[in-house]
């Protein structure tokens, strides 16, 4: 498996793999207007393999800081170490650009929905820390929930 900076041509493979995620981690706001747009506008990086794409990191960055705005490996490739290695060579390049913290955002702890537990547990694994946790309202149901900000110190 290779990691690689995606480019256009990775569209179709990242919305494939995007598409596996739903509706467990993205929902049809996520699938139909937000990735879309944001995977040919943001930066990131591939997971492939035989020229297949496992899975995709993207990245963004305001006033100074830099935010994943979408990860994603399927769950059938998922526990296989694609996405620390998605995220290690992100941290690698943030680096290079001398950022000095990371962050994403995620269900909160208060959020009791199974599939993000594991999503959870992975940034804590990667040393991520809760920052703040705020309000949200779902663009596809109208329902409040609680938003996790994570952050990362990038030494």
């Amino acid at each position: 498996m290779k990691v690689r900076e995606s480019d256009e041509k990775d569209f179709q493979g990242m919305m494939k793999v995007a598409k596996k995620l739903h509706p467990k981690w993205f929902d049809n706001f996520a699938i139909n207007k937000s990735i879309p747009l944001d995977l040919k506008i943001h930066k990131g990086f591939v997971a492939e393999e035989k020229g297949k794409i496992l899975g995709f990191i993207t990245y963004t960055s305001g006033e100074g800081e830099a935010k994943i705005s979408w990860i994603g490996v399927p769950p059938k490739f998922q526990k296989r170490g694609i996405g620390t290695k998605l995220l290690k060579t992100l941290e690698k390049e943030l680096k290079k650009m001398a950022v000095k913290e990371l962050r994403v955002e995620t269900l909160a702890d208060s959020v009791k929905y199974k599939p993000y537990g594991p999503t959870r547990d992975f940034y804590k694994e990667m040393g991520f820390k809760l920052e703040k946790v705020k309000k949200m309202k779902s663009k596809d149901t109208g329902e409040k929930f609680d938003m996790a900000v994570l952050f990362k110190k990038l030494n």
